[in-house]
């Protein structure tokens, strides 16, 4: 082979080297720029979504001002109570609910009474484990967690020595989420409790309308899963006022664990639930909305469903356990 082939040679390896280079970069310019376009396009939709949530939350507002003034008891037959169909919008759809949160456990309502709380709900918490087939020490980890006089000395000293160490609050729960924290808490515990409970401020009453099976069952003293059905009448329970609801136990046998004072028919926290799908990516946001004499307010925003309650609850589902009484708490 002669000098002017092997210089050929080269200056085909060069070429072909430069054209390799310009193809990775061509390449790498192209799916730089899709995955800006990706991002943008992100950034819009998710904006987008948000201003629709807030217009959903606007409406959820109205229809519990709407209500404001009605004498009516909040049943799951309200007039807020109903969800707002599929309503397409450009690049998508969007749903909305609205949750009354009168119709859970207040897990703050276990603070101690320098909190606002009260010990006639123990009793109560107390049963609704029971009826939840889980572990009855956990009504003492929770009210540990909620005392600011326990929960820096004692209860610190147990959360600190776990594999991955914090403390605990100390305080009313922020969130319901929370409790996913509290020692003896696991997946599948939380899936079991979080339908029935909630974390507002401590001292609200309980809407016996709108209150589970298993809530109304705790409640009452040596009832049976069949007198709590009854009573919560397949959800669409419409009791004028707790008084109505209580006349209705001499015939079932059973007595109240809780003075009726902290029972009522009226409720004045809700949870508005937003659901939107734009180009096929789903966007969910939940409002807190206070309503009380001067109007409304909207005390709390999040986004995201609750991924641990929906996981948890498909695992067991799959697996079969049903009947799991979950972690013990010592």
């Amino acid at each position: 082979m002669n000098l002017r082939s092997r210089q050929r040679g080269v200056a085909l390896l060069v070429a072909l080297l430069v054209v390799a280079l310009a193809v990775i970069l061509v390449a790498a310019l192209l799916d730089r720029g899709e995955l800006a376009l990706a991002r943008t396009r992100n950034t819009l939709r998710s904006e987008q979504a948000e201003a629709y949530a807030l217009g959903l939350e606007t409406y959820a507002a109205q229809g519990l001002i709407a209500a404001l003034g009605s004498n009516e008891p909040d049943t799951h037959a309200s007039p807020w109570a109903q969800p707002l169909p599929p309503q397409e919008v450009p690049g998508g759809v969007i749903r909305a609910t609205m949750q009354d949160l009168g119709g859970c456990f207040n897990l703050n309502n276990l603070a101690p009474a320098s909190l606002g709380g009260d010990p006639a709900w123990r009793p109560v918490f107390d049963n609704l484990l029971g009826a939840l087939a889980l572990d009855p020490n956990l009504a003492a980890a929770v009210e540990n967690w909620l005392d600011p006089a326990t929960a820096p000395v004692i209860e610190a000293a147990r959360y600190l020595a776990q594999p991955l160490p914090y403390r605990p609050r100390g305080g009313p729960f922020a969130h319901v989420s929370e409790l996913r924290l509290v020692r003896g808490v696991d997946a599948s515990v939380y899936a079991r409790l979080a339908p029935h409970v909630c974390a507002l401020p401590p001292g609200t009453r309980l809407n016996v309308n709108t209150a589970s099976a298993p809530l109304l069952q705790a409640l009452l003293d040596h009832a049976t899963p069949a007198i709590a059905e009854a009573l919560w009448q397949n959800g669409a329970a419409h009791y004028g006022s707790s008084s109505e609801f209580a006349g209705q136990l001499a015939s079932l046998c059973v007595t109240l664990r809780v003075p009726l004072a902290l029972l009522d028919v009226k409720s004045s926290y809700f949870l508005a639930r937003g659901d939107i799908v734009l180009d096929g990516v789903p966007f969910t946001f939940f409002s807190m909305i206070e309503r009380g004499f001067g109007g409304v307010r909207v005390l709390e925003r999040s986004r995201g469903a609750d991924d641990a309650l929906v996981v948890a609850a498909a695992i067991g589902a799959e697996a079969g356990t049903d009947d799991a009484t979950g972690a013990s708490v010592h």
